[in-house]
């Protein structure tokens, strides 16, 4: 009995403690939907009565709750291109994913984003042909063909023509760029591939086209350069092209002619985050993890605006739950303001940050056509298009840049692919990535290749080095951020500044000041020099007479003592004019006449 009685007070007690828990967490949980819901309603406050006067700032309304709709539409050149009296790419793209989101017609900008386009001309194009085996190869372009031998080493014999020249150690051929719009038809007499290669002019990184072509002996593949870029005037505009290659995609176009240029141009570009529209246009694994690496604890700051790029990089999840996503949300909810919003008010910014981390759909106000029937809750999937194995399904709709697949793409274990999983820590060498069932996230599936340990180089800590603190934001107040100095998962060390050193600069200065003016004034100055001076050695005379006095011989004399002082310390007196010798002369002569 009295061990029936024991076991029920030990499970009260567990009720007791346990129960505030799993209350605290349900008031986390409400907590965290309530600050998302004041965001809300801090965002449609700010264009309740009036739209923004900015076209940015209602773009991004119209992205989030779907009203500024008119307002947008107005701004247009006869609904082709934002704004009307200087259409340019980013921000005519940014309108057209607004506009269709909200359900309005955007055929006629579609086809004007088409058209703003050109050849960059500093890629860097090469033709590959492979064989297992030593073959002759053909190839036909522009009427004329061309015969070629690749040996053993892979090694190409000779040039094509004018359009094809031996390049890189005579394993490929370089197109000219004067050829791009050729197409070029390659027939070999034993079975080969052959695929494009491009890299920027200055860079020696190669990039491997999506498009790889085989066949057997005899067998004929066809290549040809298509690459563009999305211009403002005849320039190439990086950003621009990014933004638009994405929002046409998200439309169902072929954007595959864009891509080896935003690839290329990525080191040079990385404030636009361009692995975030990247890993939405090829779903490679690569730029996914690079992307999640840029962030700094708890958001992305690329361009100077951590608001903007946060939910920019995070715009392709919106489907996803990973722990980065979760740091950035938390990070928000911890900042935001009191009225709901964040980054002091501003629309473009509480906009993207909720149509990215918290998007919502259901509002109707001022759309064009209503909303299309929501896509997951009418029990289909909102993913990348290169993830769908069936039919994309254009008539249900999904947030963000994600569309609407009735068959997702089932993925197998990384085994049954020949590859092998390499933990977060490793990376893959020699080999590619791609995704299994087995590879959770931060591991990668290793096909082809080894996992090898990366060595990872925390640098000097905060604290031990300076003494300062490690921050997952920005430094409280009185604090100062250290540059030397750095912290785990990209926390900001803030260290204390030191009052001492302020005191010293100003004692410093002080003395230089007094030095500059003892120079100038040394003249004025001098008098009372010399009288501190002769009062410090009549006061040093005194100070060291302890030790039994010396006299000379002359002391002992029947003569008139006088001091004397030593060679080293007497000095004339000074500005004194000459005068005849006095008794006292007389006498010092006959004193150095006696001791000779």
């Amino acid at each position: 009995m009295k061990k029936q009685v024991l076991l029920l007070s030990v499970l009260i007690l567990f009720l007791l403690i346990s129960n505030p828990i799993i209350l605290a967490d349900d008031e986390t949980n409400s907590s965290d939907l309530s600050q998302v819901d004041k965001a809300y309603k801090c965002l449609e406050d700010k264009v309740k009565d009036e739209c923004s006067t900015s076209l940015v700032d209602n773009i991004f309304t119209l992205l989030a709750i779907k009203k500024c709709g008119k307002e947008v539409k107005d701004a247009s050149d006869s609904d082709e291109c934002w704004p009307e009296d200087d259409c340019n790419i980013k921000t005519t793209a940014q309108a057209v994913l607004a506009s269709n989101k909200a359900g309005y017609s955007t055929s006629e900008a579609v086809d004007w984003l088409l058209e703003q386009n050109n050849t960059p001309n500093d890629i860097d194009w090469y033709l590959e042909i492979e064989s297992p085996k030593e073959t002759t190869c053909e190839i036909k372009y522009n009427s004329d063909d061309y015969t070629i031998n690749i040996a053993e080493d892979k090694k190409i014999s000779s040039s094509a023509g004018t359009c094809l020249s031996l390049s890189e150690g005579n394993y490929w051929l370089r197109v000219s760029p004067s050829c791009y719009d050729e197409e070029f038809e390659i027939s070999c007499d034993e079975s080969f591939l052959t695929t494009l290669l491009f890299k920027k002019k200055t860079s020696s990184t190669i990039h491997v086209s999506e498009k790889t072509s085989s066949a057997s002996a005899e067998g004929t593949t066809t290549e040809q350069v298509l690459s563009l870029c999305f211009t403002e005037g005849e320039t190439c505009d990086y950003e621009g092209s990014l933004w638009a290659t994405l929002v046409l995609d998200n439309l169902g176009q072929d954007v595959s002619v864009f891509i080896p240029y935003l690839i290329t141009m990525t080191d040079e570009n990385k404030e636009y985050l361009p692995e975030s529209f990247l890993y939405s246009l090829t779903d490679y694994t690569d730029f996914r993890t690079d992307l999640l690496l840029k962030q700094k604890a708890q958001y992305w700051d690329e361009s100077g605006d951590k608001f903007y790029d946060t939910a920019l990089a995070l715009y392709p999840f919106q489907h996803e739950d990973f722990q980065e996503k979760e740091n950035s949300k938390k990070w928000l909810l911890e900042i935001q303001g009191k009225d709901g919003c964040w980054d002091n008010g501003k629309i473009k910014s509480n906009a993207f940050i909720l149509a990215s981390l918290w998007p919502r759909g259901g509002y109707t106000s001022d759309t064009g056509s209503g909303d299309a029937p929501d896509c997951e809750n009418t029990g289909y999937y909102c993913m990348s298009k290169l993830n769908c194995e069936g039919n994309i399904l254009d008539t249900y709709g999904c947030s963000g840049v994600a569309q609407c697949c009735d068959t997702p793409k089932k993925l197998e274990l990384c085994e049954n692919q020949g590859g092998r999983v390499c933990v977060s820590s490793e990376r893959c060498v020699g080999g590619t990535n791609t995704e299994a069932v087995d590879a959770i996230y931060g591991d990668t599936c290793c096909v082809g290749g080894r996992c090898e340990e990366q060595a990872i180089d925390l640098g000097a800590t905060c604290e031990s080095s300076s003494g300062g603190t490690c921050r997952p934001n920005s430094c409280d107040n009185g604090e100062e951020e250290s540059y030397t100095d750095s912290c785990d998962y990209g926390d900001t060390c803030c260290i204390k500044p030191e009052k001492a050193t302020l005191w010293w600069i100003w004692f410093l200065l002080l003395l230089i000041i007094l030095i500059i003016l003892a120079i100038v004034f040394r003249e004025r100055l001098r008098p009372y020099y010399n009288k501190i001076k002769s009062k410090f050695k009549k006061t040093g005379f005194k100070s060291e007479s302890r030790a039994p006095p010396r006299y000379s011989p002359v002391s002992r004399m029947p003569t008139t003592q006088r001091r004397i002082f030593p060679p080293s310390t007497y000095r004339p007196p000074i500005r004194r004019p000459s005068k005849k010798p006095t008794d006292f002369d007389d006498v010092l002569k006959k004193l150095k006449d006696m001791g000779k």
